[in-house]
């Protein structure tokens, strides 16, 4: 069985393809509770995707917190970051958000969009994240924050990462996404050699590691398998953008 996989692409009509994997990280609206639980009858590990750091259009309560938008998400138009220092959103994805998506069962959450902070970067922001996961936290759940290197080691530094999440997923260290062409790449030395120092720090803060990486051809697939095997990270390989 394979260790773990992401698939924010797909619903529950497609849950089939969690099969072999231990560790899943799908979007909880797309699930029932029903198929939750047959999830875990197969002995599997379940995150649901949180976005904590920007608003969907999408979303059924995108006008009910469009004014709390700070800007547009590059490369993703549908997308905007919002501001976290604001108390109704705070209360919304602890209290509204997070609940609702606990009761369906799941262990954990992939918090998305700490990234805020390197856009926006100034203390009220760096604050209404550290409130937002103090107040996940409170939920005894599982975080594994994904992206965020800069609110990261931030956290790190300041010797509070662990009274605020239990891992960290980084995207993109060996591959990279030309959004542009809609292709894929091996990630420049310069960009993987600053995420493999920054995955190391993270390690020695004990906190666990993931690796998201894209297309990763077989030969290529090898170096990534024997760096997480010797730093005890473990990986997923997507096929595409999309995660389905």
């Amino acid at each position: 069985m394979k260790e773990y996989g992401v698939f924010l692409g797909i619903n529950e009509n497609e849950a089939y393809k969690l099969d072999p994997y231990k560790l899943v990280v799908i979007v909880p609206s797309e699930f029932t509770s029903s198929t939750i639980t047959n999830l875990h009858d197969k002995v599997k590990t379940i995150y649901g995707y949180l976005n904590i750091g920007s608003l969907e259009v999408y979303r059924p309560y995108y006008e009910r917190f469009k004014d709390l938008t700070l800007g547009v998400y590059e490369d993703w138009p549908d997308e905007y970051w919002i501001d976290v220092s604001a108390s109704s959103w705070q209360d919304f994805i602890i209290n509204e958000l997070a609940i609702s998506y606990l009761e369906l069962g799941f262990d954990g959450f992939f918090i998305d969009n700490t990234d805020v902070y390197y856009e926006y970067n100034n203390e009220q922001i760096f604050n209404g994240l550290k409130y937002i996961l103090l107040g996940l936290k409170n939920l005894n759940t599982t975080l594994i924050i994904n992206g965020g290197d800069t609110f990261v080691s931030e956290c790190l530094e300041d010797n509070i990462a662990t009274s605020l999440f239990n891992g960290v997923n980084q995207e993109t260290v060996f591959t990279r996404i030309d959004f542009e062409n809609n292709t894929y790449h091996a990630q420049f030395e310069s960009e993987a050699n600053y995420f493999k120092e920054y995955l190391n720090n993270v390690k020695n803060a004990d906190l666990s590691v993931y690796l998201l990486e894209y297309k990763a051809i077989n030969s290529f697939s090898k170096t990534i398998d024997a760096y997480c095997k010797e730093n005890s990270f473990i990986w997923y390989n997507a096929p595409s953008l999309e995660l389905t």
